[in-house]
């Protein structure tokens, strides 16, 4: 399930509250512009608030900003787009250092201001079907504000996890610069050892087998120190038009094999069209990294279930398996840097394929419990032709 579906479905928001709230949108938005003067009276009311802000002209923006968001509350759309707004929303919030507490309070505020306004407006409500009670109306405006409180609390979250990865990600890449001269300098001294015992006509199959396991050592920690610094960088996103089931298709024929010798089948869903602007090789790397932990998370074999569904902002991918599952520690654990519960693994696949996706402006959630699979759901939307040119709230 995607997440803003999530959201709507635990506070419980339905159409018929998507119906009152764009009936209530003529009534209420006459007042709007109280709203807004006394939202802002209140954030300049607090020191610590008043200095987010680096000028009047600032605030009017950010006031006629507001007014604009107050009426996308009531416009009785609520999909893709609107949740990708409000995502730009959140993102502006934390990038102009705007504390959480007083996000709280500033909704609690816009909360309390459309009870005073709902109570004048009671006896016009009575003549609104569509509105219904005073109780079912105030019901609407408390989901819709939930839905963006959660929003933007998210918001919050997502930038925490993004230092969280980024600290430990600065520390490896400045350890792997550090440890690329010395393995650069033994791999040249097994080099020059394997040549003087040659030289010196000593049997190779006294030393052959130990160069040979040091070769191999030395082989998988320049891997990994490779894998580090490619993670270190930015993604490179080299983007045209790529049908997303086919990419899968192609995963599916190639790894043919791999799926037959683990007992696995894959099956591929699509609803709607999945062309997409995306990189394909990088979504590639992605879906592969996904069906590689999907077959080692089913040794007794299993199902890979790949469902496509486009929406009105962009594709979302579910991709489903049958396997061991995960615990809750472990499931909000596996994006980081390093963490990996296979003997063999590294750690790093998982959190560079969630760094490839945000590079396509998306998102990566899983859903997983021990015994009953793991749902990685991926979603991406369609370029947005406005978003570089949006207002700040």
């Amino acid at each position: 399930m995607h997440f803003f579906d999530e959201i709507k479905s635990y506070v419980g928001f339905t159409d018929e509250d998507a119906a009152r709230l764009k009936a209530l949108g003529p009534l209420v938005a006459p007042r709007f512009p109280e709203v807004v003067i006394s939202f802002y009276d209140v954030l300049m009311a607090h020191p610590r608030a008043r200095g987010v802000f680096v000028g009047p002209e600032q605030i009017d923006r950010l006031r006629a900003s507001l007014k604009v968001w107050l009426g996308e509350l009531f416009e009785g759309t609520y999909g893709d787009a609107y949740f990708s707004h409000r995502q730009h929303i959140g993102r502006v919030h934390v990038n102009v250092g705007l504390l959480p507490q007083f996000m709280f309070g500033a909704m609690n505020l816009i909360r309390h201001r459309f009870v005073e306004i709902l109570s004048d407006l009671e006896v016009d409500l009575g003549s609104l079907a569509e509105v219904g009670s005073m109780r079912q109306a105030l019901g609407s405006i408390d989901r819709i504000l939930d839905i963006e409180l959660t929003i933007m609390v998210q918001s919050y979250w997502d930038s925490l996890m993004q230092q969280k990865l980024e600290i430990p990600a600065a520390l490896a890449t400045g350890l792997a610069h550090e440890v690329r001269n010395p393995l650069n300098a033994i791999g040249l001294q097994m080099t020059l050892l394997e040549r003087r015992l040659r030289s010196a006509e000593v049997d190779e199959g006294v030393y052959g087998q130990v160069l040979e396991a040091v070769r191999a050592e030395l082989r998988r920690i320049q891997g990994l120190n490779s894998e580090i610094l490619d993670f270190a960088k930015p993604i490179d996103i080299h983007t045209g038009l790529a049908d997303v089931a086919d990419i899968f298709e192609e995963i599916r024929r190639n790894h043919e094999l791999t799926l037959e010798a683990g007992g696995v089948e894959m099956s591929i869903e699509v609803q709607g069209s999945a062309v997409l602007v995306c990189d394909r090789d990088r979504l590639m790397q992605v879906f592969i990294n996904l069906m590689t932990n999907a077959v080692e998370a089913m040794p007794e074999g299993g199902q890979i279930r790949v469902l496509i569904v486009k929406s009105e902002g962009g594709l979302r991918v579910d991709f489903a398996d049958t396997g061991q599952g995960m615990s809750p520690a472990m499931k909000y654990r596996i994006f980081d840097l390093f963490y990996t519960s296979k003997a063999s693994g590294t750690g790093i696949g998982l959190a560079i394929a969630r760094k490839i996706v945000e590079a396509h402006g998306g998102s990566v959630d899983v859903l997983s419990r021990p015994g009953e699979g793991t749902t990685f759901t991926i979603y991406l939307p369609f370029p947005r032709r406005d978003a570089e040119d949006e207002d700040e709230r």
